[in-house]
């Protein structure tokens, strides 16, 4: 009898899934578009801002699966799914009260997760990603340590406003009634496996890595940064140590043997962070780099022991080899910059775009632009700044340069900050994302890195990480072994860098980098 395994992505615009074969082809995809298939909520992008308050609605990513789990059933494969993991958006917090994890252990298959976990939280908006209202809660924990780059040495990464932890001590210090009411945290990843399971789920060790809590090396809560977060409390709460990648919880609950049909001995996983899966999926050798163009935009590098912190990039655990590390460039001005940008100077057309950003020169023309439409991430800057021959100006002589200025400002950031992670020996860039679907981008981001640039076949990279790690858990041999089994054709070559273009960028590195520091001073 033919094997599945089913990859979920619980990203910030949609709930994705991959189901894979024994030979990892792809043989059915479903996503449920939070704004469009659950426009009850509300959201935006999958997300209701407040200025620099970002969330998500909790229950919509409940009623969400509910979807997914019914169209899912209608397959002729739910009752061959052997393993189940996958991927959330990084960061974001769930905060059960105590009916609701009571009613986990308990759910009645005649009604849907939706119904029975509508009061289950004690926090109905979950803080995710974007959300950069916790300045103070950030000081406060690199101060506990001596500074930055000792938070950095010890959990990978200096505070971030979008780290679990920060987003933790806000409630805690501001929110104490609702803190209080919270018997478990969950992050966004180890909810879904949480509800798979039915009952309270940990983290995996790379999901663990981006909450400024857990101690690079040892792969444990760290004691003191627990309690300056969520105090003595706090350990109870999160209740459960990081796991490995590849670990087996334990078998689906009752619950959807009953309501949808999977067989009751199929296993659930760890899920992790959609770019830690993102990753896996690329099945990342040596010399390569993945940049993921979406609604953040990410670089990732596998890194082995020995791979050094910095203040700008974060250093997290690799999710299938305990002994590496993923090296991650964040960035919170991704596509919905992009389109923004597309909007106000292309006529809200991806064609006009498109030929300004053939037909225009910014950086090589002496014109550069930052553009920081939110509060970013790296640098930690806001609000849009534009260079003529160094000079600042309000608008550049010619508007439609500012297409091609902010894709090479993004790429360009990229490029000078990789090569100060250590990240100079890379060979290839594997893009993906949404916004690699567009292949004049991709040239830019060729020209800029000197580097061939290839994609990914299939698009959804989170969600097929995700069933991979799902096979990789009950297989009993290595990652790398288990993907030499069935070596992926899954990616094509899109474009060649033009290396007279490539050095001219960088004979403007350090102008870059310059006027970079004038905007964030």
């Amino acid at each position: 009898m033919e094997h599945y395994y089913l990859g979920l992505d619980l990203s910030t615009q949609q709930l994705k899934c991959t189901l894979i074969n024994e030979k990892h082809d792809i043989v059915w995809e479903k996503a449920v578009n939070f704004d469009k298939d659950l426009p009850e909520f509300k959201t935006k992008h999958g997300a209701i801002v407040n200025d620099n308050v970002v969330t998500s609605p909790t229950l919509m990513w409940v009623k969400a699966m509910d979807l997914l789990m019914q169209a899912l059933k209608g397959t002729p494969y739910i009752g061959s799914i052997r393993g189940i993991s996958g991927a959330g958006q990084q960061h974001g917090s769930v905060y059960w009260n105590k009916s609701g994890i009571d009613k986990l252990s308990q759910l009645d298959d005649k009604s849907t997760l939706a119904d029975q976990l509508k009061d289950a939280f004690s926090i109905n908006q979950s803080p995710i990603w974007q959300d950069a209202s916790t300045t103070t809660e950030c000081r406060a924990l690199e101060d506990l340590v001596g500074g930055p780059a000792e938070l950095a040495k010890l959990t990978g990464s200096k505070a971030y406003e979008r780290f679990t932890g920060n987003q933790i001590a806000k409630i805690y210090h501001h929110s104490k009634e609702a803190y209080d009411q919270t018997t478990r945290i969950n992050l966004v990843s180890s909810l879904l496996a949480t509800l798979l399971l039915g009952s309270f789920s940990p983290v995996d060790a790379a999901e663990g890595s981006g909450t400024n809590m857990m101690n690079i090396e040892t792969h444990k809560w760290e004691d003191k940064l627990l309690k300056q977060c969520g105090g003595e409390e706090l350990a109870g709460k999160l209740a459960k140590e990081p796991v490995e990648g590849g670990t087996v919880l334990g078998n689906i609950s009752e619950y959807y043997v009953k309501r949808y049909g999977f067989d009751p001995e199929c296993k659930i996983m760890p899920f992790t962070g959609d770019n830690s899966a993102t990753l896996v999926s690329m099945n990342l050798s040596e010399g390569d780099c993945v940049v993921s163009l979406g609604t953040s935009d990410t670089v990732l590098v596998y890194l082995k022991k020995g791979a050094a912190t910095t203040t700008e990039s974060h250093l997290m655990a690799h999710p299938t080899d305990p002994e590496g590390f993923m090296g991650m460039l964040c960035y919170k001005n991704g596509s919905l910059a992009r389109e923004f940008i597309r909007n106000e100077y292309a006529e809200s057309n991806w064609d006009t775009f498109n030929e300004y950003l053939n037909s225009k020169e910014a950086i090589l023309d002496d014109c550069i632009g930052y553009y920081y439409w939110m509060q970013e991430i790296i640098p930690f800057a806001k609000g849009i700044y534009r260079f003529e021959k160094s000079q600042n100006v309000e608008e550049f002589s010619d508007k439609a340069v500012n297409v091609k200025a902010i894709v090479e400002s993004q790429f360009m950031s990229m490029k000078i900050r990789l090569g100060r992670m250590g990240g100079e020996h890379v060979k290839r860039i594997l893009a993906s994302g949404g916004a690699a679907a567009n292949p004049n981008i991709l040239q830019v981001l060729s020209n800029i890195f000197g580097l061939p640039v290839y994609r990914q076949k299939g698009m959804n990279g989170a969600s097929l990480g995700g069933a991979l790690l799902a096979k990789f858990a009950l297989q009993g041999k290595s990652f790398e072994d288990m993907m030499a089994e069935h070596p992926s054709s899954g990616l094509d070559l899109i474009c060649e860098p033009d290396s007279t273009k490539s050095k001219k960028y960088m004979n403007h590195a350090d102008q870059f980098t310059d006027l970079e520091k004038s905007v964030v001073q």
